[in-house]
């Protein structure tokens, strides 16, 4: 091996602090790498140079090299397991520097498993390895090649501990902005995921009450209109003499029975109010027909704390919401015959928030959260991105319905 000349102190310092000017505004590992190499070579001659950089996982690692270019670069995109890597020992701490004088013939590079093809690919016999420590751990490894074999010596060791010593700060802070940007990508896309899927799912609930009140349209034009005629017809032959009254009477009553649930169908899939006079108008109707219908002398209050709020919200949402609460007072009728119903809405934050409370018997057993209609209730939420909770009303008597709804912010 030639001798090399030694570089003079002062030399070696102006170098360093060519370091540190190359590393200012590199904000990705490739550029900063290239960057430093030619301030590198000064200090500690190579043919090659690469960074080693452990990831999150503490089982993979991502490399980046000049110089000459190897297989190793594809770890910058397909991590490396540190199993596999040649100097594993130095990246688990186990050595506390590496320093081969030729690698290609150095048992501690191959073992099975080793992905070692570059060091015999470009010709990499001396080699030099040391740790890159942050916050007392080692996050990674500096490597410098030749071509020559027996070149580099202790006193190099030294000096490329140095380096990366001063370069080890500022990959860490690298890692972490890469990390945070990563991570900020892929939140950004989950949020835009959510909320294409919250559109289409407006939209979807839209087309759904759009068919459902094509439906309710059709069936009051044509089928109510049918049923009216044949009762109609029905009421004339009453009238003659060669066919029992007796007959016929059932009949009609039958009909005008089946009419009746119609017209509720069809009031049901067509929220006319709705429409017409806004989403609090709407629950006002909902909760005196419901009650109407039921036959029950039942009390019921709807308390309004936003200033007509949910007046603003989407159409697909008010009505989601309409059926959401139309459920909940139908339960409430069916199942508790409750004295009083009290539908409240209020803001909380950057939701609206919808309370049915009722004073009837209470959840009488958990079975009764897994009918049909509440199974309803919660899909219909989800729809929204809203969640529904129930549980037992104030004092531990009757029911309460909360719904939870994110409000748009323009709404907020």
């Amino acid at each position: 091996m030639s001798q090399r000349v030694p570089i003079a102190a002062e030399n070696v310092l102006h170098h360093f602090l060519g370091i540190s000017r190359a590393l200012a505004g590199r904000l990705d590992f490739q550029s900063m790498i290239e960057a430093v190499s030619e301030e590198i070579r000064f200090i500690l001659p190579h043919d090659h140079l690469d960074v080693s950089l452990l990831l999150d996982d503490d089982s993979h690692l991502s490399a980046y090299e000049t110089g000459l270019h190897t297989s190793w670069s594809d770890f910058a995109f397909h991590p490396l397991e540190i199993a596999r890597s040649p100097i594993r020992a130095l990246l688990l701490g186990m050595e506390p520097y590496i320093l081969s004088d030729d690698a290609m013939n150095d048992q501690r590079f191959q073992f099975p498993g080793a992905l070692n093809h570059p060091i015999f690919d470009a010709n990499l016999r001396s080699r030099l390895h040391v740790p890159l420590r942050a916050r007392g751990e080692v996050i990674g490894a500096l490597s410098c090649s030749t071509h020559a074999a027996n070149f580099y010596t202790l006193d190099d060791v030294r000096h490329t501990q140095h380096v990366a010593d001063l370069l080890a700060s500022y990959l860490y802070a690298l890692r972490q902005t890469e990390q945070a940007k990563h991570l900020a990508i892929a939140e950004a896309q989950i949020r835009a995921r959510e909320e294409g899927l919250r559109l289409g799912v407006l939209r979807l609930t839209e087309e759904l009450e759009n068919e459902r009140q094509r439906i309710g349209m059709d069936l009051h034009d044509q089928t109510l209109a049918d049923m009216t005629r044949l009762h109609r017809r029905i009421a004339r032959l009453q009238l003659l003499e060669q066919i029992p009254a007796t007959e016929l009477v059932p009949v009609g009553q039958a009909l005008q029975e089946s009419m009746q649930e119609l017209r509720l169908i069809i009031d049901a899939v067509k929220p006319t109010v709705l429409q017409l006079f806004g989403f609090v108008e709407g629950l006002e109707d909902l909760l005196l027909r419901s009650v109407r219908n039921s036959g029950l002398n039942i009390v019921t209050r709807l308390r309004d704390n936003t200033g007509g709020l949910a007046n603003d919200l989407a159409e697909p949402q008010q009505i989601a919401l309409f059926r959401i609460i139309q459920e909940a007072v139908n339960n409430a009728i069916k199942h508790a015959a409750p004295n009083v119903i009290i539908v409240e809405i209020t803001a909380s934050g950057s939701h609206l928030q919808l309370t049915i409370v009722d004073d009837g018997p209470g959840l009488d057993s958990v079975s009764r959260l897994e009918t049909g209609g509440i199974k309803n209730m919660r899909i219909r939420a989800q729809l929204l991105g809203a969640q529904v909770q129930i549980e037992k009303g104030p004092h531990d008597k009757g029911t309460c319905v909360q719904v939870s709804l994110p409000l748009p912010a323009q709404a907020e």
